[in-house]
């Protein structure tokens, strides 16, 4: 029997019968696919079947770690996947503002994300240009403006194209498959910190876990429930909060850090009304203290250090 087979029945008997993959079954059935050897219906049948039963950390980081076999490692400090988007009723994608602040204080940082046009949603890659975010047309120019800005963004269509073919089979059978947790795991800047945003409760211990399942013991991951599921600290809430790191995965619980007094740029680059900059500005610092807590593995060290960016941004900065 085929891989491809014997992996669906193994996840499609009856109630009774039924079990998820191992993290080798995973692993082995996305390689083949990946290598042309099964074909999209069934590794679409197969990622339903997954999707239905609620994926394992096993087979995320089995998929995972085929495509990773296949991305670049580009160098980069900090890993940044924008596949979610912004509900246009929670702001801008200010996050974006938080990476280019940390890219300008030296840290090499990777954006790599997908457009989902039809999703309605504010997607990361209509708002490069007014942050002078260049976006790169192969790996190699993203290891380019890696080195020569210390930023760039990097569509998955680039680096692992049929991942996002996988992506689209949400439009043509009308659910969300596991690609689009394997996505955000993929790191293809081979950067040694990440950042995870999501939303469904579960999945924010499911990321950090994935990357303990992984091996990937230099690279500390912080997740927690971002705004709309994207990669953006919600500073209005109290959440427990995960990280993955050499020490393994970690819960923190973090209670809500919304600041009345803080400094605003001169002018917005995203023109946010004046009624929401406050809000921008917390969800700016919330960020960068999240990313940065995986760097000091200490929240107060990490707010003070993206305080101290953000301040500076706010004098310096002409926008």
């Amino acid at each position: 029997m085929s891989t491809i087979l014997d992996c669906i029945r193994t996840v499609g008997r009856g109630e009774r019968g039924r079990k998820p993959l191992t993290f080798n079954q995973a692993y082995q059935v996305m390689d083949e696919y990946l290598s042309g050897q099964c074909g999209d219906d069934q590794m679409a049948m197969l990622l339903m079947l997954i999707r239905v039963q609620n994926e394992t950390k096993q087979e995320i980081a089995g998929f995972v770690k085929a495509f990773q076999s296949r991305v670049p490692n580009l160098g980069a400090d900090i890993d940044w996947p924008c596949y979610a988007g912004k509900r246009r009723s929670a702001g801008q994608p200010w996050h974006l503002l938080a990476a280019k602040i940390l890219a300008d204080d030296g840290f090499k940082v990777l954006l790599h994300g997908y457009h989902d046009r039809p999703a309605g949603r504010l997607h990361a890659e209509d708002y490069l240009q007014a942050l002078d975010i260049e976006l790169a047309d192969s790996v190699q120019h993203a290891e380019q403006l890696l080195n020569f800005y210390c930023i760039a963004y990097l569509p998955l269509d680039r680096f692992a194209p049929q991942a996002e073919t996988m992506i689209g089979w949400k439009n043509r059978y009308g659910l969300r498959t596991p690609i689009n947790t394997v996505v955000r795991a993929l790191n293809p800047g081979g950067a040694r910190l990440g950042i995870r945003g999501s939303f469904h409760p579960g999945f924010q211990q499911l990321h950090a876990e994935v990357e303990s399942e992984i091996g990937l013991t230099q690279h500390a991951v912080v997740s927690f429930k971002g705004q709309s599921g994207e990669s953006e600290y919600n500073p209005k809430v109290s959440q427990t909060v995960w990280v993955s790191s050499a020490n393994g995965v970690e819960s923190h619980y973090w209670t809500e850090r919304l600041l009345t007094e803080i400094p605003l740029p001169k002018r917005c680059v995203f023109a946010t009304a004046i009624e929401e900059q406050k809000m921008m500005a917390n969800t700016v610092v919330a960020t960068m203290a999240a990313i940065l807590f995986a760097e000091f593995n200490d929240y107060e060290q990490a707010f003070e250090k993206a305080y101290s960016l953000w301040t500076g941004y706010c004098d310096s900065s002409e926008f």
